[in-house]
């Protein structure tokens, strides 16, 4: 399988407000804010690197599938962890108990942390941290919620390097706002560092990116980057028994895709385990006639080890929660119909397809049956120029 270019940048390619976002003061409590594309984990991880000599710190990341293409960017035995395994081993090494659990609603509901309680044990507990990390550096810091920047507040913990985006929150209620990270680590407004400019995208995907922006101006969508020649324009595409495209078709078109650039890391990006399960199920047992070595195809489930190299060619079949902070050449969006798109869950649904098209670095390619109720629809752009349908 080809190799792909999944690197770290070097510090003379860094823009200007990158560089200056990673040279913040080593010791502090810094925020550095941005939309899709800007860098803010390269420079997370550049400003991890600082410290590597030390080995005095730690990176927080949101999951292991971040985690994981974290360590392989920077190679060199990145010290990082998921902010949850690490707090769980963390709280019961220094309280000698597990962490307090809230109880589960139903079956499908996650179990979360009883932060009222862990806030009373910390406050009634006095506990050393020599043997801890002097520097925090959290990467997708909206994603944790304010009761644990709480925490490591009252547990001591002085230095902080976070880098986060509120509008690519996925969970409200367990998510920080850019205000509720600046009062929990008492941090000014004027001191925050916002990037600008889209260094990722290209000009469609950053264009269609900017359609599901809710406007919440905690953090501004990135400038768009140049329109070139060579940009794809994103697409819709309807498969069905009553289409030219039926799915047998939609999967051959995703393998060529990936056979037609085999240095490429395709993202096939789904709505929940079922439609995860059949894209995967299908790509795999297709007998496409590949003009290169068979496909890389992969896939990941919550729970499993992410043990995926990020720096080969492939096909990466993966459900929506699990891309956060990743990076694609190229992004299906497959069977967007299945999203609900109720009034209740319009703006949370917005953020969410802003994230999942803004990790394309060349093309966005939407999926879904024809002649199904897709709720999506009410927040998909109308212009062709933006959003081009094909049936």
């Amino acid at each position: 399988m080809a190799n792909r270019r999944f690197n770290l940048p070097g510090i003379h390619e860094l823009s200007k407000e990158q560089e200056k976002a990673r040279m913040l003061p080593k010791k502090g409590r810094h925020l550095i804010v941005g939309g899709p594309g800007t860098g803010k984990s390269i420079v997370a991880l550049l400003r991890a690197k600082r410290h590597q000599k030390e080995k005095d710190y730690l990176l927080l990341v949101y999951n292991r599938l971040l985690n994981e293409a974290s360590q392989q960017l920077v190679k060199d035995q990145l010290l990082s962890r998921t902010w949850k395994f690490w707090f769980i081993k963390f709280f019961e090494k220094y309280f000698n108990q597990p962490v307090p659990k809230l109880p589960r609603k139903d079956e499908n509901d996650n179990l979360c942390f009883d932060w009222d309680r862990i806030l009373d044990i910390i406050c009634k507990s006095s506990i050393d941290l020599k043997n801890e990390p002097n520097f925090l550096v959290i990467d997708e810091g909206q994603d944790m919620p304010p009761s644990f920047y709480q925490a490591l507040m009252n547990l001591g913990f002085e230095n902080y390097y976070i880098v986060a985006d509120q509008n690519q929150q996925i969970i409200e209620d367990q998510n920080s706002s850019r205000k509720d990270l600046e009062n929990c680590l008492v941090i000014d407004e004027d001191d925050v560092i916002e990037l600008e400019y889209n260094y990722r995208n290209t000009y469609h995907v950053a264009r269609l990116a900017m359609e599901f922006y809710t406007g919440d101006p905690a953090s501004l969508p990135p400038k768009l980057p140049p329109l070139t020649q060579t940009a794809k324009k994103a697409v819709l595409v309807e498969y069905g028994d009553q289409c030219k495209v039926d799915f047998d078709l939609i999967i051959k078109n995703i393998l060529a895709k990936s056979d037609n650039n085999p240095n490429k890391l395709v993202g096939v990006i789904t709505p929940n385990n079922n439609v995860r399960i059949r894209y995967f199920e299908k790509l795999k047992n297709d007998n496409l006639n590949y003009d290169n070595s068979r496909t890389r195809i992969v896939t990941y489930a919550y729970g499993q080890n992410a043990n995926i190299s990020f720096a080969e060619g492939g096909i990466f079949v993966l459900n929506a929660q699990a891309c956060k902070g990743l990076e694609f050449d190229v992004v299906f969006l497959a069977d967007i119909h299945a999203y609900n798109c109720s009034q209740k869950y319009m703006e949370s649904r917005k953020r969410l397809f802003y994230v999942m098209v803004a990790r394309a670095r060349e093309q966005v390619i939407m999926l879904r049956e024809f002649g199904r109720n897709c709720p999506v629809d009410a927040i998909l752009p109308e212009d062709q120029s933006v959003l081009s349908r094909w049936r």
